[in-house]
């Protein structure tokens, strides 16, 4: 008989600061770049009501295994139920047996924003000041969260549609000036570091006329067909991403440029676990942008779902369920 921990958001939320978070993604990111990690192809099952994501991984360096199973059901809204819904499964490395299930929605919050904000400090100027955020979805807090943990934020610009979500953010927000963009252009005017988590099929500002310096993060789409980062910023940027092989399948911030022969696959110069092992330099690499594009990997799930275990434990969080 085993037994089985049980973690729900709220003690999730309690149990993970996002600094941990951050230099568990950088552990992640290096292992996968060095090839330490088994992350098969995440395998998608799809209905005429929604998608189901199937998202293993090991990482070596711990003996950290597990599963992520998360859903896309935008019916869901009308059955006021959650649209983005899941579990994180987290296996014993040595015998294979089920030691936790967490709610997947705020570890994936969690973890999307961790890995965005580890591309902040390795990418960013260190004295970025001012952030533009576009999207105020669930997603939003925490990655404001991540940039300041990094950077010395004083103002945060929000950018929703209608705006009213937009103007609830900002209000939320403590220590730091915060308000609601009316326009894109006012948004990103003068702002050093761009954050992106919508779920735009079109570009959401226009990047031609970002001063050199600035960091643009794209956390929102995931689709080949979705850009919510405009082409002119793929072509003046230093592209990063978390792994190749998934970016170029799946990241249409990269892909729709592609296409248009704007630029080349070639046109990735790293990955942020190349950075974090020393093996690509830090900063713009004489490019005039920055760009991380983010579509998600296993081994974040994995790498998450294993700190906030090892601090349910020893904390004795959760519930205990014999199986």
């Amino acid at each position: 008989m085993s037994r089985l921990r049980v973690l729900s958001r709220a003690e999730i939320v309690s149990l993970v600061a996002m600094d941990d978070a951050i230099d568990a993604m950088a552990r992640a990111f290096g292992q996968l770049s060095a090839g330490r990690v088994d992350m098969p192809v995440r395998t998608v099952m799809t209905s005429g009501s929604g998608i189901s994501l199937f998202m293993p991984a090991r990482l070596e360096a711990a003996g950290e295994r597990g599963v992520k199973v998360a859903s896309l059901f935008p019916g869901n809204r009308e059955r006021d139920l959650p649209a983005i819904n899941g579990v994180v499964l987290v296996l014993d490395d040595e015998t294979g047996l089920p030691k936790a299930i967490l709610e997947a929605g705020e570890l994936t919050a969690v973890r999307t924003a961790a890995a965005a904000g580890l591309a902040v400090r390795l990418l960013s100027r260190a004295n970025s000041r001012v952030l533009a955020v576009f999207g105020a979805g669930a997603q939003a807090p925490r990655q404001i969260e991540a940039v300041r943990a990094v950077r010395p934020i004083e103002e945060v610009r929000i950018v929703s549609k209608g705006g009213e979500s937009a103007r609830r953010l900002a209000a939320s927000l403590e220590g730091v000036e915060a308000w609601a963009a009316a326009t894109p252009a006012e948004a990103v005017d003068g702002a050093d570091v761009i954050v992106a988590v919508t779920t735009s099929r079109t570009p959401v500002f226009d990047g031609a006329r970002l001063p050199p310096g600035t960091h643009v993060s794209g956390s929102g789409s995931f689709q080949p067909e979705m850009q919510e980062i405009g082409s002119e910023v793929v072509e003046r940027a230093r592209v990063v991403v978390e792994d190749r092989e998934s970016a170029l399948e799946e990241a249409g911030d990269l892909l729709v440029p592609m296409r248009a022969g704007v630029v080349s696959p070639d046109v990735i110069d790293a990955e942020l676990g190349e950075i974090v092992n020393g093996e690509a330099p830090e900063g713009a690499a004489g490019r005039e942008l920055t760009f991380f594009k983010s579509v998600g990997t296993a081994v974040q799930d994995v790498a998450i779902g294993a700190e906030v275990l090892r601090r349910a434990e020893a904390e004795d969080a959760g519930r205990l369920v014999e199986l």
